[in-house]
């Protein structure tokens, strides 16, 4: 059957993770007789768990944009009702559910309704149907109210739910947030990765209030996970982070390398962006498809994992783009000044996340690109960025999706080793660039562990934390 909300963004969830919010919004109600609200019932998934629980349907509130609900009895109070519309005068208890995952690209809800959306949440931003029905379940909760939801885990650390999570801080206690599993909806066909949300709401929340963090699970048992998977923290530690970051299972002598005063990496390099063509396919030319490279200038756009210390250029423009250029109106370039100047360029898509040796004479596109302030720095650079730390914090502090931008390399910390440790990685990072050069394709593995290690030493980093990194970059797909 066709359903409007499924259309929002809106998938069943699975019933053991549906039991264990149920019985968890419940352990943390004080009053005995709550009303609780799920506000996208879709299949009812939810409503049916609360009433195996023993919650009276009397008590139960269902709201949803679609007629097609299944309610199993009639005493139970559904309305049809787009949920993010409905007036702040009623208030609940508690409020669960699995609201929409929509972003603003992706509906034609955030076109039509525009105007209301820009006023209504101004406040956190309007970015997805998820952090829309949260903040908006935050207004209709009770003073001391419970929230649960399952939602993308992509407003954790995500630049733009910054205001979103700097609201979470400021007017409710976490109680916990845990990385679901993986493959959770992979039997209703969505790859995403999510993560459930509990909390309580407060006008003055205490941001020494303690939060439950797990980390990404294999499976539901999310009552008893792994030891190691678990850790507990200060709200204020979130707060401390750069944009509010909520960073899950990170140890704090990592998190604490955020807390300022720090120095960013932008202070002691350039990051930037350079030319968007507008049109690759008119602009670009792939390696393999030129017989010569004469009249041709190296195009750096963007690297894999593969393609760390250094890699052939993928693709080249000619000498003759800035004659051509004013005539497309969707050519941009950013900073020319950086254009040809020998540089490290830096993978933008994709998990892992790698930086490459870039020559002089080249260009480079939106990806990031790297030009330290002092020129004889710049195989150190190259070493930092490869390192398993600089990776660790990319992915697990600072962004949790598959898009580095200069924005996230900017705010890494940088800490200014001794002129031994620098020299020791200029040393290995210049050997793996002329290596590459010579054997693509060649084992860098064991220059790379050294890496690590002074790196680690520079940084004052824990053996424990050491292997929990490790690990962690070893199988960076499975587990953010």
């Amino acid at each position: 059957m066709f359903s409007q909300q499924r259309a929002m963004g809106q998938y069943s969830t699975p019933q053991q993770t549906v039991h264990y919010m149920v019985d968890s919004v419940l352990s943390h109600l004080s009053n005995k007789k709550p009303d609780i609200l799920d506000p996208s019932t879709g299949d009812g998934i939810f409503i049916q768990a609360l009433l195996e629980a023993g919650v009276p349907s009397q008590q139960l509130h269902a709201y949803d944009i679609d007629t097609a609900v299944p309610i199993p009895e009639s005493s139970i109070h559904f309305r049809h009702q787009d949920f993010i519309k409905v007036p702040n005068d009623t208030k609940f208890d508690a409020i669960i559910g699995n609201p929409p995952y929509k972003s603003k690209r992706q509906s034609p809800y955030f076109t039509k309704n525009r105007a209301f959306l820009e006023q209504e949440f101004y406040t956190i931003g309007v970015h997805n149907m998820y952090s829309l029905f949260i903040y908006k379940a935050i207004q209709l909760l009770k003073e001391d109210g419970i929230l649960s939801m399952i939602v993308q885990d992509s407003f954790l650390t995500n630049v733009y739910y910054k205001y979103f999570r700097e609201y979470l801080l400021h007017h409710t206690e976490i109680i916990e947030i845990i990385l679901a599993p993986r493959r959770l909806f992979h039997k209703g066909k969505a790859d995403v990765r999510t993560s459930i949300l509990t909390l309580r709401k407060k006008k003055k929340p205490n941001m020494n209030t303690t939060i439950r963090l797990v980390d990404r699970l294999e499976d539901q048992h999310y009552a008893s996970p792994p030891e190691e998977r678990v850790q507990y923290i200060s709200q204020d530690d979130f707060a401390l982070l750069p944009n509010y970051n909520f960073a899950i299972n990170v140890p704090l002598e990592i998190q604490s390398l955020f807390h300022s005063p720090y120095t960013p990496l932008e202070v002691v390099a350039d990051i930037v962006t350079g030319i968007s063509t507008g049109n690759d396919g008119y602009f670009l030319r792939k390696k393999e498809e030129m017989e010569y490279t004469d009249g041709w200038i190296p195009f750096y756009k963007n690297n894999g994992s593969k393609d760390a210390w250094y890699y052939e250029p993928k693709y080249y423009i000619h000498q003759n783009w800035e004659a051509n250029y004013k005539r497309h109106p969707r050519f941009t370039i950013r900073n020319p000044s950086f254009f040809y100047k020998e540089g490290v360029t830096c993978s933008s898509m994709g998990v892992k996340f790698s930086a490459s040796y870039m020559p002089k004479g080249s260009l480079f596109g939106v990806n990031a690109n790297l030009f330290p302030k002092q020129q004889e720095d710049l195989m150190y650079f190259l070493g930092l960025l490869n390192s398993n730390l600089v990776k660790y914090m990319l992915r697990k502090v600072l962004n949790r999706t598959n898009m580095i931008t200069c924005g996230y390399l900017k705010n890494l910390p940088y800490l200014e080793p001794s002129y031994t440790n620098k020299t020791i990685i200029k040393e290995l990072a210049e050997d793996l660039v002329q290596r590459k050069k010579v054997t693509p394709d060649a084992d860098t593995s064991g220059q790379e562990k050294e890496i690590n290690e002074v790196i680690y030493d520079i940084y004052g980093i824990s053996e424990e934390s050491r292997h929990h990194i490790d690990e962690f970059c070893a199988d960076m797909l499975e587990k953010l």
